[in-house]
């Protein structure tokens, strides 16, 4: 298979899974009986890190484009002090803070959409405009997932353009992983409504 058709099989699974899991679930959970439970807690680490896991060691994408290697030690100083800068910046102004998810849901989705700006900067052979791709690709599993919820969950969408910009001043995977689980912790110290809107 060509390594673009893979890279899309790859992408089209982690965008279109939520919406399709929301949609199938129903049925799959009273014929899964006793395993219905761990799959329910298994199925976010699937989708965070399978489709992703999977297009890099299929060679759909490229370790390099997708921020895991290549960084040398003043990068990383240079990369981690934007990182500082960037979560203080995002956390002067506190929104309703309740309804945040788990740190650890930061790093679960850092993958799925590292896969979305690494597929992008391979198609565009540049990596900010890969990093946009990324985001649209990101938006559109946002979107098609709360249209099949029937909800809004303006955190992801939050958390992902934070993502993107993190990334951007980055290119580095691990720090904007470790980004994402920071801005989580920070954000749940505070109080207020949650920012979710059920239709």
């Amino acid at each position: 298979m060509n390594v673009r058709w893979e890279t899309v099989l790859w992408v089209g699974l982690a965008v279109a899974s939520p919406a399709l899991g929301t949609l199938l679930w129903p049925g799959l959970r009273d014929r899964l009986g006793d395993w219905a439970e761990l799959v329910e807690r298994f199925a976010p680490w699937a989708h965070g890190f399978g489709p992703a896991y999977l297009a890099l060691l299929s060679g759909a994408i490229r370790a390099r484009e997708a921020g895991l290697l290549g960084h040398e030690p003043l990068a990383w100083v240079a990369a981690l002090l934007a990182c500082t800068i960037w979560l203080r910046l995002a956390t002067l102004w506190s929104p309703g803070t309740a309804g945040w998810p788990e740190p650890a849901r930061g790093v679960l989705d850092e993958p799925r959409w590292t896969l979305y700006r690494a597929a992008g900067s391979q198609w565009l052979g540049q990596p900010q405009i890969g990093g946009l791709v990324g985001l649209a690709l990101g938006l559109s599993e946002w979107g098609l997932g709360n249209r099949v919820r029937g909800r809004m969950d303006w955190q992801t969408l939050a958390r992902l353009a934070s993502s993107t910009v993190v990334f951007a001043l980055s290119r580095n995977f691990w720090l904007t992983a470790l980004a994402q689980a920071g801005l989580l912790i920070l954000l749940r110290r505070g109080r207020g409504p949650s920012i979710v809107v059920e239709h």
